[in-house]
């Protein structure tokens, strides 16, 4: 099936057809927005130019529309001259963006009287942009005046576009005299893009918030007629534009996350605004998953690079110790009886995570829309050094710990120790209550900020939102998490109790989960109360809290998950997540693999906890323990060393890597063989058919519609058909690979000509008072000589004639895909408009989204297309039941 080279336009309504230079309004007849004619209407309702349209774009005054053909072209329709004025009043839309239309679709009746008494012209002028469809032209070829709805007014023709030759001609970046008199600065590539794209959409003035998802960067835009696509498009690093109502996504992939900096950066040096808030009453509505990952990434991601180096830096010192090289050190003990070199190792390590309560207050903060520095002063109240002032412990050999200061609420005996229920005090490492508490600081600088008078928010503002949020974190979150945190600490402290290894294998099966609810922190801090009140047995190895073992297993099992995905995956934007993620997560930094992959899929993250339960199981029966006297950061492959114990335990150390072993392989072997990367079509639409077929024979229903369209989509998937979706996907993974060495050819570019830059402006600041003038000129035109000719730029340019070529090849699959993947949607549409006179309209159109995500599967992959909601909830599904 070839792409058809001819598309036939019709006529959207009767009138007086002519052509556009007849128009003579300086502007449609000019050409500017593209070729086509216009009509003088005499009919008031308008259909669609297309056999087999969709409704691309409905502008905010509804006088205009984007209606593409099922090819991919489009055409725009603007009904009425200067009509824009009118603010829509004319115009009653009988449809919405994304929906399918035919040449028996009304998609608008219009209200001519409205617009003649306004003395506006009711022409309407209908063009193709030839920059938004390259390669197509218009073809005139009724020779008719006067036209009726559906006559044939002539051809849209495809001819294919020549590829562009990259000339070796190029004009330098920069000449000696000017870099002499205004030195050398560089934007980051990733900020100049962020900067097109920025005036692109018309500056701040016409969007409400940005923020960005997996794959886009999205803007609330105000006034779509100032939002220029076609300069947003000619930035390479864009794949396409999708509008959802007044909200413009850019379809990026996995460089999203370095655009959106580029574009913080670009607002902070250039225009120093504050007037973009995250947390903007109109985001899209996300689905309680989406939210909690967008909000765990927010807060806990950015600090991941400081916890691997902190992490790694323990482990190291954890080696040191078992050599002899350094002592083990007590929190919060007289440093002056250790070595230097101790005290050194222990304040780079072992300090730090004590307090990362402050990056994740900061970041919670900073992602609710707030003022970041007064974030890390709230970080600093919630886990003040001063606070360990707290609880002093001696034990027998003089070792002195400390605990943070806190008031116990709530107490009882266990185990013979005081256990604490609930108790004020402070978070030195909560994400729940960093979060909490964020949340509650943003609100009120807010509500501050709009009430208070402005001559005294210099002074109100910070001053009411730091007590208020003060307050309530010691007096009411405080109490109220302690009490979550006490209540999972006494399960999991009966559970180190069960036998078999049944305990290790619990813990390691429920480990990542609980890293989810951020309560593993405490739960650690209460598993270690016995060695917190007499640490010496266990800092000798005389003792051991078995259950810690299933920490490791735990890790390993989501960094064996990653493997397999890896494995499997065809998108590339994930499989740079887990290359990054994979090595982080064996020295036990899991949450890049965990929030960039495994839980967004879910089997994997489901996968990889059952492979770290079952490995911990056989581990613990084995004879692992956890030797806790001994700190190696966050763990990972260096917990080997926790297995081993100060005295040498072969028997634990053998099991637990046994165990190491079971929670890579098994993982990844489940997730290779039983995960997929996607829901595949035929898959998708067997399911959601089971569903029609089951109302349809509870219902007695013989509707010829509903039955041949389930029938047509059951069947359409055939051998030829998946090798063609296939082909796309290997194709688009070619891509997506040529785009990642483009990007890492750039940053090292960057890296290049930043460095050189920076060279280059030390040498002009002492060019003045060198007596070497003459060889200080030279080395400086030495190196603008490297700049204008920078030695990455012809891989760079091979690469980029490299992707262009794999586009163009894989262009004529992609619009064939979408070709039958519309059709297809018209019959899921038609199965759905047979089921809303059956069933509830809510359970239909969540079966309609069903059909469309499993038609859309390999679009959605590769994050061309969102995914639409189509879980059922418990009234849909009591609905379906009672059928």
């Amino acid at each position: 099936m070839n792409m058809p080279q001819k598309v036939i336009v019709y006529s959207p309504c009767d009138g007086e057809i002519k052509k556009l230079k007849e128009l003579n309004d300086g502007f449609f007849s000019e050409g500017l927005l593209g070729e086509g004619f216009y009509i003088l209407p005499k009919s008031s309702d308008f259909y669609s130019p297309f056999e087999n349209g969709k409704m691309l774009q409905i502008f905010n005054t509804k006088h205009a529309f984007f209606i593409e053909d099922q090819s991919g072209v489009n055409l725009l329709i603007h009904i009425g001259l200067d009509t824009v004025v009118l603010e829509g009043k004319p115009y009653n839309v009988l449809v919405k963006t994304g929906d399918l239309l035919n040449l028996k679709t009304i998609f608008t009746k219009v209200n001519f009287k409205l617009i003649k008494e306004k003395k506006l012209s009711l022409a309407t002028p209908i063009v193709l942009d030839n920059n938004e469809n390259p390669g197509w032209k218009f073809v005139w070829k009724t020779k008719a005046k006067e036209v009726k709805h559906g006559d044939k007014i002539g051809y849209l023709i495809y001819t294919k576009p020549k590829s562009q030759v990259i000339s070796n001609q190029k004009k330098p970046l920069f000449s000696f005299k000017d870099a002499i008199k205004n030195g050398i600065s560089f934007k980051n590539r990733y900020e100049e893009i962020a900067s097109n794209i920025y005036h692109a959409v018309g500056e701040k003035n016409n969007y409400e918030k940005y923020y960005n998802c997996v794959t886009r960067l999205r803007f609330i835009i105000k006034d779509k007629s100032l939002v220029n696509e076609q300069e947003i498009k000619k930035n390479k690093i864009v794949k396409g534009i999708v509008w959802s109502g007044s909200e413009i996504q850019i379809i990026i992939g996995g460089e999203v996350e370095k655009l959106k900096e580029g574009l913080d950066q670009y607002l902070d040096n250039f225009l120093k605004s504050q007037n973009f808030e995250l947390n903007n009453k109109k985001i899209e509505n996300k689905s309680l998953g989406k939210t909690f990952l967008a909000l765990i990434k927010g807060v806990i991601m950015p600090g991941l690079p400081f916890m691997i180096g902190v992490g790694i830096l323990n482990a190291l010192a954890a080696i040191f110790q078992q050599a002899g090289l350094i002592e083990n050190v007590a929190p919060s003990a007289p440093f002056e009886s250790y070595t230097i070199a101790t005290q050194l190792i222990y304040l780079i390590g072992g300090g730090a995570l004590l307090f990362m309560g402050i990056f994740f207050t900061y970041n919670a903060v900073k992602y609710f829309g707030g003022n970041p520095i007064l974030g890390l002063g709230m970080g600093l109240i919630l886990t003040a050094p001063i606070l360990f002032k707290g609880n002093l412990v001696i034990s027998g050999n003089g070792v002195i710990s400390a605990t943070p200061w806190s008031l116990p609420l709530i107490t009882s005996k266990l185990n013979g120790l005081d256990y604490v229920w609930m108790k004020i005090g402070p978070s030195p490492g909560s994400i729940i209550t960093a979060i909490i508490v964020a949340y509650i600081f943003v609100k009120a600088e807010k509500f501050a900020k709009n009430n208070f008078p402005n001559w005294s928010q210099s002074i109100s503002t910070p001053t009411f939102s730091i007590f208020i949020a003060s307050f309530l974190a010691f007096f009411i979150v405080s109490p109220i998490v302690s009490s979550f945190e006490a209540i999972i600490g006494f399960i999991f402290s009966y559970m180190d109790k069960i036998p078999f290894g049944l305990s290790i294998g619990l813990f390691a099966l429920l480990w990542q989960p609980l890293v989810l609810t951020g309560a593993h922190g405490a739960l650690i801090t209460i598993l270690q109360m016995p060695m917190m009140n007499d640490p010496e047995p266990y800092i000798l190895g005389i003792k051991t809290i078995q259950i810690l073992a299933g920490i490791t297993f735990g890790t390993l099992g989501q960094v064996g998950a990653g493997i397999g995905l890896a494995f499997i995956t065809k998108n590339k934007s994930i499989s740079q997540i887990l290359y990054g993620g994979i090595p982080a997560g064996l020295f036990g930094i899991t949450e890049p693999i965990i929030f960039g992959a495994n839980l967004p899929k879910f089997k994997p993250f489901l996968y990889g906890c059952l492979g770290s339960g079952i490995a911990g199981f056989v581990a613990g029966a084995m004879g692992a323990t956890y030797y806790a006297g001994i700190a190696t950061g966050m763990g990972g492959l260096f917990s080997i060393l926790n297995a081993n114990g100060p005295n040498g335990d072969t028997k634990s150390l053998i099991a637990t890597i046994i165990g190491f072993a079971i929670s890579l392989s098994l993982p990844a072997l489940l997730v290779a063989f039983l995960a997929k990367d996607r829901l595949s079509e035929t898959r998708g639409i067997n399911l959601t058919n089971k569903i029609v077929n089951k109302i349809v024979k509870s219902k007695n229903i013989s509707n010829k519609i509903l039955l041949s369209s389930t029938k047509d989509l059951n069947s359409f998937y055939t051998k030829e058909i998946i090798s063609k979706i296939k082909t796309f996907e290997k194709n688009e993974s070619k891509i997506q690979n040529i785009v990642s060495r483009i990007n890492f050819l750039h940053d090292k570019d960057e890296v290049n000509k930043n460095n050189l830059a920076n060279k280059f402006n030390k040498y002009k600041n002492s060019l003045e008072l060198s007596k070497h003038k003459s060889k200080l000129e030279k080395k400086m035109q030495n190196i603008i000589e490297k700049l204008n000719n920078s030695k990455f730029e012809i891989k760079i340019k091979k690469y980029e004639l490299d992707l262009e070529k794999q586009k163009v090849n894989n262009s004529q699959i992609e619009k064939e895909i979408k070709i039958f993947t519309n059709n297809n949607i018209i019959k899921a549409q038609n199965i759905t408009n047979v089921l809303k006179k059956i069933i509830s309209v809510k359970v239909a159109n969540k079966i309609f989204n069903k059909y469309w995500n499993s038609l859309n599967s390999v679009f959605i992959n590769f994050g061309y297309e969102d995914k639409k909601k189509d879980k059922f909830s418990k009234q849909d599904k009591n609905i379906l039941k009672n059928i």
